[in-house]
């Protein structure tokens, strides 16, 4: 197998994990880049046939390093490994991906033919500008949606409660949606609801939603 493979993952351990889990499955590892701002220069050096990026510690910055190494290699595979079964959470929305990507549960890298299946897909979906597509580890088919009540949710809420969860106050959260602070009452009731979060006058309802938050997104990625 002499598939190139870059790791970007400010996570050292499991950057680590990741590599060694690559190397046993016969892919060359060819540099392990945990520093955002030295995955370009990297990539550029090592010039990979396919990129593993996490998108956990900082989604954004993710999505640029792949933005950027597409730009250098149009034909680069691209896989996301992420801990929440909903892009949204991390504020991405799928349709902004580029073209080809696969993105993995990293729970599922435990069964190491979930990551072959990433990395090949990969580079073939690039060929072809497929959309993107998760990689299922009970099937290794493509998975658009899992089965969660997150997707009950719309756009809107989904931010309001990210939003609720990293701190930001009812006022800051209207400012930035441009709506009223009783529209943002209501989105956060409507919330509670769908995710069937029963009041309880021990807990604030932001803390409540932010619990709940952080269910599906590890405290890790906000760092």
């Amino acid at each position: 197998m002499n598939i190139r493979i870059s790791l970007v993952d400010e996570n050292k351990y499991e950057s680590l994990l990741t590599a060694c889990a690559l190397g046993s499955i016969g892919f060359k590892v060819f540099d392990l880049v945990n520093d955002w701002f030295s995955a370009i220069e990297s990539i550029k050096e090592h010039k990979p046939d396919a990129l593993l990026l996490s998108l956990d510690s900082n989604a954004d910055h993710a999505v640029v390093i792949a933005e950027g190494a597409r730009m250098q290699n149009p034909n680069l595979g691209l896989v996301f490994l992420t801990t929440t079964p909903d892009l949204r959470l991390v504020g991405i929305s799928e349709k902004e991906l580029p073209y080809g990507v696969q993105v993995i549960l990293k729970s599922s890298v435990t069964d190491l033919q979930v990551l072959v299946a990433g990395i090949n897909n990969s580079l073939e979906d690039v060929i072809g500008r497929s959309k993107m597509r998760w990689i299922n580890s009970s099937t290794f088919t493509d998975e658009s949606k899992f089965v969660s009540a997150l997707h009950s949710l719309t756009a809107v809420q989904i931010e309001t409660l990210r939003l609720v969860a990293l701190g930001s106050s009812n006022a800051e959260i209207a400012r930035i949606r441009l709506v009223t602070e009783k529209a943002v009452e209501h989105t956060i009731t409507r919330i509670l609801v769908a995710l069937s979060i029963k009041s309880n006058p021990r807990h604030n309802a932001r803390v409540l939603l932010s619990r709940e938050y952080y269910r599906w997104v590890s405290v890790t990625s906000q760092a």
